[in-house]
């Protein structure tokens, strides 16, 4: 992508609907000492959410209050294709009720799985919401089916172009049609894969890994061998590979050899109970908080490296941020510099990460072409809000150049978040400094309900 610094926001709004509540945010005058819970990890629930439901067992999926639309949009699909999924309470006592329910009271999720060949045929479409690993996991579940299952998702997941994902499941055998416009949603999908003798499928891995996640997690229903050949530069490895590990931990013999992902049946032995770990991608906001309004963090719930799946850089460059980290409080100090940063494996950090370098010492973020694909183009989002208020930055071929040393301004206009959480909850903590009405109120709820609480 070349330099387009000159991009409007005006542009931006009729390439992308948007049609979300307002919310006026005041400008926060205490600095103050925040603790800050993590919410779980969405790769990590999604992911154990859709092998429980491949097992013929009861699996305890504990750890996930709080855990937000995207992680209840895959329940909600599974419970619709058969899977019964009990909400537990902190005692270990199924909740019976379903009015007022708040999402913390919910520890736990009791997932009775129904095997290789045990989901039905749901009475009415799948809604993935604003998930898009929801969309491409469950996208492929579907296509073992011998039966149509139709999918669609909000406004935002629409407009995304998923042509990979549906390239990768016609070549399997699986018809695919679009009610609307071609590769976007609402999407019929009609099984079942492989009813041909079809045994390779060749997978783009240049804008997403999740096509590639979702056909490693949807293995234990073949019935021959498939080899899954990648090619393009690939993105996002930290993700693909924890589902690679995950299945490999739970009962798959599938092989790696160079680009080829070796798959074969297997069935899904997951143990009583799964903890899943907390989300390291919100802690830059957490970080984004503590240096654009002085406030001290006491961050709670920070995973080990493993678990981090890529995001675990946010502790190493803390410093040169402006920020100490030290026991799992953050607090702004006075030294930064300019940094260069990769995030080939960690794309969901631009934004955040993008303002706190514009705050601090400035540099540059590469690796970030595929951010392109996510739920707004956020290279283009990302500049325009910083161009919102106040501050400025350039798009290069594979990320953003940022001067340091800025301030953000109140802005004139609605901030805009283009149906983006991350560019929402980005916009909160920089309203919470100078005041504005942004435009995309709930967004929040997608990936941390707690997070306007906290501020």
């Amino acid at each position: 992508m070349g330099n387009e610094d000159n991009t409007s926001s005006s542009n931006l709004s009729n390439e992308i609907s948007v049609g979300d509540l307002v919310i006026s945010v005041p400008i926060s005058k205490d600095k103050k000492i925040v603790n800050w819970q993590l919410p779980p990890s969405k790769s990590h629930a999604i992911r154990t959410l859709i092998l429980a439901s491949q097992s013929d067992d009861i699996t305890t999926i504990s750890g996930i209050a709080n855990s937000g639309e995207d992680v209840n949009s895959m329940k909600n699909c599974l419970i619709q294709l058969g899977v019964a999924i009990n909400d537990i309470d902190s005692d270990g006592q199924i909740i019976t009720t379903e009015d007022g329910i708040k999402s913390n009271e919910i520890h736990s999720f009791r997932v009775h799985g129904v095997g290789r060949n045990g989901f039905s045929r749901p009475k009415d479409k799948l809604n993935v919401g604003n998930s898009g690993t929801t969309l491409r996991l469950v996208a492929i579940l579907c296509s073992r089916f011998p039966f149509t299952v139709l999918i669609d998702g909000d406004e935002t997941l629409r407009s995304r172009d998923t042509h990979v994902l549906w390239n990768s499941i016609e070549q399997s055998g699986v018809d695919i049609s679009f009610l609307d416009k071609s590769n976007r949603l609402p999407v019929k999908i009609t099984g079942p894969w492989f009813s041909k003798q079809i045994d390779k499928i060749q997978l783009d891995v240049s804008k997403s890994s999740q096509p590639l996640s979702a056909w490693i997690l949807a293995s234990s229903g073949l019935e021959q061998e498939v080899e899954v050949e990648r090619f393009g530069t690939p993105v996002s490895n930290r993700h693909w590979e924890l589902s690679y590990q995950m299945c490999k931990q739970f009962g798959s013999k599938m092989e790696l050899n160079g680009p080829v992902v070796k798959l074969s049946p297997w069935k899904v032995n997951l143990p009583e109970e799964v903890e899943v770990p907390k989300d390291a991608s919100m802690a830059s906001f957490a970080m984004l908080a503590s240096l654009c309004l002085g406030y001290e963090i006491n961050l709670i719930g920070w995973p080990d490296k493993v678990d981090s799946i890529g995001h675990e850089m946010l502790e190493v460059i803390s410093s040169k941020l402006g920020l100490s980290w030290k026991d799992g409080t953050i607090k702004p100090h006075s030294k930064h510099s300019s940094i260069e940063v990769d995030i080939t494996n960690s794309n969901d950090l631009i934004t955040p990460l993008s303002i706190m370098m514009a705050i601090s010492g400035g540099g540059i973020i590469s690796g970030a072409s595929h951010t392109s694909f996510k739920e707004s183009n956020r290279l283009i989002s990302t500049q325009s809000l910083l161009h919102c208020f106040g501050m400025d930055c350039t798009i290069t071929e594979d990320g953003l150049s940022i001067p340091g040393g800025q301030s953000p301004k109140s802005p004139k206009e609605i901030v805009d978040s283009y149906g983006d959480h991350r560019i929402f909850m980005s916009a909160f903590i920089l309203a919470s400094k100078v005041g504005a009405e942004i435009r995309g109120k709930g967004l929040h709820m997608i990936a941390d309900e707690l997070f306007i609480e906290r501020l």
